[in-house]
């Protein structure tokens, strides 16, 4: 999308009538449940002298995060409230557009929130996100055809061949050239004991010999345990592949989980999950996703602004999320005890303000190795090379 198509739906959400003078604004994703739209009507109810304007944005992550840069980068502000996917907020604190809520969150519910969530909230240690509701990576696998979930890749690769057949593939994952597929080879080359970028020395650990082990596993899934065409799937494609059972092993997220039971040619009794496996020697850890709420630096009412963020992140609302919506809230009492292993276990991304780009060029190289472009150690020079250079790491 371009910049002027971003400015263009920017001045078009922030057009405010008069009557909307001082209200407090935040951009969302889209309310296909109404859940955001009941928890708005109760804060006015609990605060009626606040106005919220709530704007509800495209379904894409990354368009909302660039409707909010360019809102920045304007000068505009924009938003006073940001609901914030965790890895906006090094880019997002870094340039200074938010405030500091570190002296805000009680030691309460500062202890309450699960650790990995408010690490991915932290920049260079001040709390800039409040977390709402949480995510990880996992495994899912079909317990009727395997007898319990590989701990290791080689026993993961084992069973996969084991159970593979004409009908049904042994793997399905995110293969496509999106964040997504970051995601993926992280959970793997985290198994494998390696590390992408270290935010406090910003070195970069691409050209070791850990991560090529984590992208020859990849490369040599596709077509082997994986189906060619993983190369070209999202989140829901592989759901759609493993919940008509034709594959014994997915990697995604928790959601899939609650669709278990709404079709397909499996049931929610044939399937298990388990964190993904890792190398002889290593320990297995999940990429963390979610979502939580910051506040905008350039906002002319910050104590309203944080009585938003505190209603839409207690206890109450986030219960009404997951029975709405079906999310994990991030709150540790909330967290479904068979989730809390894998997520106390998840992981943020590297905390970067430059994690776009270095995305965007581990998407690259990755999918070029994929897909049979390049060896998997050429795309792994070339992708640290670039990701130095756009560090100036050594």
């Amino acid at each position: 999308m371009t910049t002027a198509l971003l400015a263009g739906l920017i001045a078009l959400s922030l057009r405010t009538p008069a009557s909307d003078a001082g209200a407090i604004s935040i951009l969302m994703e889209p309310d296909g449940t109404g859940a955001w739209k009941d928890l708005f009507v109760q804060f006015k109810q609990q605060y009626p002298e606040i106005t919220v304007k709530w704007v509800e944005g495209p379904p894409a992550t990354n368009t909302r995060e660039d409707m909010y840069s360019t809102a920045f980068l304007a000068g505009q502000g924009g938003f006073d409230v940001v609901f914030s996917d965790v890895v906006w907020i090094p880019k997002f604190a870094a340039a200074g557009w938010l405030l500091d809520l570190s002296s805000r969150i009680s030691p309460r519910d500062r202890d309450d929130f699960l650790p990995a969530d408010i690490r991915g909230g932290t920049y260079a240690g001040r709390l800039y996100r409040i977390p709402a509701f949480t995510d990880a990576g996992l495994l899912y696998f079909r317990k009727d055809l395997v007898p319990s979930a590989p701990e290791t890749f080689e026993q993961f690769v084992q069973l996969a061949r084991e159970q593979r057949n004409k009908d049904r593939w042994g793997f399905v994952w995110q293969g496509k050239q999106y964040e997504g597929l970051v995601t993926v080879f992280l959970e793997v080359l985290w198994g494998y004991g390696g590390e992408w970028i270290d935010p406090d020395t910003r070195s970069v650990h691409l050209d070791e010999p850990q991560a090529t082990d984590a992208l020859r596993f990849l490369t040599e899934s596709v077509g082997d345990i994986s189906p060619p065409g993983v190369t070209t799937y999202t989140e829901e494609e592989a759901r759609s592949i493993f919940q008509n059972g034709r594959s014994v092993f997915l990697r995604n997220w928790l959601y899939v989980w609650r669709l278990l039971d709404q079709g397909g040619a499996i049931t929610p009794a044939q399937v298990g999950f388990a964190p993904m496996p890792h190398g002889a020697g290593g320990k297995s850890a999940a990429a963390l996703g979610g979502y939580g709420f910051a506040i905008s630096r350039f906002t002319d009412n910050p104590e309203d602004a944080w009585r938003l963020v505190e209603f839409l992140t207690r206890p109450e609302s986030l219960v009404q999320l997951r029975d709405r919506m079906g999310v994990v809230p991030a709150r540790r009492s909330q967290v479904p005890s068979e989730f809390l292993p894998i997520l106390l276990g998840a992981r943020p991304r590297p905390p970067i303000p430059e994690y776009a780009q270095a995305s965007d060029i581990l998407q690259r190289w990755l999918s070029a190795a994929l897909t049979g472009r390049t060896s998997p150690e050429k795309a792994l020079r070339e992708a640290a090379l670039e990701t130095r250079l756009l560090l100036k790491a050594e």
